[in-house]
């Protein structure tokens, strides 16, 4: 037996090179001190906090693969694994955003797990360099108030798009898995994207059958050379329950349906950018025990971007409006935000960011600041200041 695997090893060696795929290593590790400040809001108990740490924001790295089959098509593949040079375990090599899938002339087609195309759009409009970051326009957009998660309000039947039967989900910027889409060529300045989340947990609990999935549409017009952009983006979620998760939402339910929606453009002028987004909010819940069965929220993001000889400067300002569910206005849960940044090019693959955020929230507004210690408390305002160093390779 050894003799065989020394010889199949041996032959090996003197095989004739088999021609294969190139393979590239890229990424970013964005890695910054952080300040987080906190007041105390209007939830019982709760008490001003001020924390300092180490942030790596979006930092990645990926490994990329294309392999041409002829007649202009290509096989593609892409991992991603989250970068955490600053934890010592628990997060480090996670996946992020991976598929396989084929290219051509007629567009791509790619299976894997995906920052849905309603989310992206929010990213190329944000000028802070990563909407989740602080300051990042994912505070306002994409949520309908702070962390998803609120306290005392989770369903019997609640499920997450992204994993298995569980916590409610209400956020609108996500990670799905078990992900099919299909995006477009470019039609003169004109493109589109679709994506869908299989039925992967599809289950069936105390009789009543869930099936999260996840539908995002996308299109945008961004003609080549045009000082302009403008986008629309349609998001679904089934039987997610988002309405379930969001303070004064429906409690259980035996199935939901939660829709976004949003509108958004940007104009270029010499070296200013401009940026504005729409966006609103809608969950439905059928069989809610509380009388709840609507909530929607409506949101407006503005920015704007000066890039200067030695990098750029970045702002912007976020206003979420109140709630409303079916029987009435939720008073008080609506928010401000307020973020600027400086980010300074040290060379082609190096960069200096320094960013500030701040988010002003009603007394039972629950919007956060990434890196906030009180992030969802209900009437917390927050103050987050960020120094960070990127290098991307």
């Amino acid at each position: 037996m050894k003799k065989s695997l020394i010889a199949v090893a041996v032959a090996g060696l003197f095989a004739a090179p088999v021609a294969m795929a190139e393979v590239t290593l890229s990424g970013a590790i964005n890695l910054g001190m952080e300040m987080g400040k906190s007041s105390a809001g209007s939830a019982p108990g709760s008490s001003s906090l001020t924390r300092t740490l180490l942030n790596a924001n979006y930092s990645h790295v990926d490994l990329e693969s294309v392999d041409d089959i002829g007649d202009g098509n290509k096989v593609i593949f892409h991992y991603q694994l989250v970068a955490a040079p600053q934890a010592a375990n628990g997060v480090n090599d996670t996946n992020r955003n991976s598929f396989l899938g084929v290219q051509g002339g007629w567009g791509a087609f790619k299976m894997g797990s995906n920052e849905n195309v309603y989310e992206r759009f929010m990213y190329t409009a944000d000028p802070l360099d990563g909407a989740l970051g602080p300051g990042g326009n994912l505070m306002i957009l994409g949520t309908p108030g702070g962390s998803a998660f609120q306290a005392g309000q989770t369903g019997t039947n609640a499920a997450g798009g992204a994993g298995p039967v569980g916590t409610p989900q209400a956020d609108f910027y996500r990670r799905t898995d078990n992900t099919i889409w299909y995006e477009s060529p470019n039609f003169g300045g004109i493109s589109f994207e679709v994506d869908y989340t299989l039925s992967a947990y599809k289950t069936n609990v105390g009789g009543t059958t869930v099936d999260p999935t996840v539908l995002s549409i996308g299109g945008k017009w961004a003609p080549e050379g045009a000082p302009f952009y403008v986008d629309v983006a349609y998001e679904v979620h089934n039987d997610m329950f988002g309405a379930n998760a969001v303070a004064n939402g429906a409690v259980g339910g035996t199935s939901s349906k939660d829709d976004g929606i949003q509108v958004g453009g940007g104009f270029s002028f010499g070296d200013i950018g401009l940026h504005a987004r729409y966006e609103q909010l809608k969950y439905k819940t059928d069989g809610s025990t509380n009388g709840i069965t609507e909530y929607k929220r409506d949101a407006y993001w503005f920015g704007v971007k000066w890039n200067l000889p030695s990098g750029y400067v970045g702002g912007e300002i976020g206003i979420a409006n109140e709630g409303k569910t079916n029987v009435g206005t939720v008073n008080d849960t609506d928010a401000r935000m307020y973020a600027i940044g400086y980010f300074h090019n040290l060379s082609k693959q190096s960069q200096l960011q320094f960013i500030y955020g701040r988010t002003d929230n009603s007394d039972q507004g629950t919007y956060g600041q990434a890196g906030a210690p009180n992030f969802g408390v209900a009437g917390a305002d927050h103050d987050v200041f960020h120094v960070g160093l990127k290098h991307t390779f």
